[in-house]
């Protein structure tokens, strides 16, 4: 059901470049507008995905009523509805003019992201890939001011697997907060992940650590490599899941041409040695192929 939503709104894109904007308003718009105020869920989650392809082609009038009705679909009184708006809304950001995305897009996804409406970790979670979208969108000042408390609420999440989406979009998220935010705000969040309750998050954080690090800008490595990520690491290799081990294992040996010669004779190499011995086959094996 999921790909199929996805291949309509991919075709209704094609066809909205391929027409004119007379003809999206008469055929297209209406479509939309009449999918968004269906009695059923299905045909108002199906709309979701047909705005991004709609709003560009239209007039200011139309515009201002795509968003309006947006925001219904975002603030549905049925979860499959917002959760498809969440899904659909970092696409949507794409489309809007600057001023509306600060002004009405991003207050609904802030909305989403906070979805505690019947529990909804899945509206949540679907949030923050779009959030990492709508970052790309905007500068440096305006990530920190509008999205930065967002990301931070989901890597602390009481749902495991919103925690587990974020940890595993990370470096999605880095590369698009720019190195200022992850030195100033992402690193203790990352850090956190990787001491995280739950061994699927830890795991998929052990994950993206040497890709996080080689990220990060060559003056300031070392700096926050050593008194931040290695701490998480030491105690990584004695974790009690033979999956977040085997995960560290798959990328440990990638922190050596980052932290140099004696950085990891000192602190990499006993980590090593201890992987190497571990009682599971499949950690031995990760740390011998990488």
């Amino acid at each position: 059901k999921q790909w199929y939503q996805r291949r309509v709104a991919i075709t209704a894109g094609m066809i909205a470049v391929d027409h004119s904007p007379a003809d999206i308003e008469k055929h297209f718009a209406p479509l939309v507008k009449r999918l968004s105020q269906g009695d059923w869920f299905t045909s108002r989650t199906s709309a979701c995905g047909l705005y991004a392809a709609c709003y560009p082609h239209v007039s200011v009038a139309l515009k201002t009523e795509l968003r309006m009705m947006f925001k219904c679909l975002c603030t549905d009184d049925t979860p499959m509805v917002r959760r498809a708006a969440a899904s659909k809304i970092g696409e949507f950001a794409k489309a809007v003019e600057m001023e509306h995305l600060k002004g009405e897009v991003i207050p609904l996804f802030n909305s989403l992201a906070n979805d505690e409406q019947f529990s909804q970790d899945s509206v949540r979670l679907l949030a923050v890939e779009a959030g990492i979208t709508i970052a790309g969108l905007l500068t440096e000042s305006d990530i920190e001011t509008l999205l930065l408390p967002m990301f931070r609420s989901a890597a602390s999440d009481k749902s495991w697997r919103v925690r587990f989406m974020i940890a595993d979009k990370f470096i999605e998220l880095q590369r698009a907060v720019g190195p200022t935010i992850t030195k100033n705000h992402l690193v203790f969040h990352f850090s956190g992940l990787l001491k995280d309750v739950e061994a699927e998050v830890r795991a998929s954080a052990a994950n993206k650590i040497k890709e996080f690090c080689t990220n990060l800008p060559d003056d300031i490595q070392e700096a926050v490599i050593m008194p931040n990520i290695l701490p998480a690491v030491k105690e990584l290799v004695c974790d009690t899941n033979q999956h977040v081990k085997a995960a560290l294992a798959s990328v440990i040996m990638g922190l050596s041409p980052i932290m140099g010669k004696d950085n990891t004779i000192q602190h990499l190499l006993p980590l090593f040695l201890i992987l190497l011995k571990d009682e599971h086959s499949d950690v031995r094996l990760n740390i011998i192929s990488n």
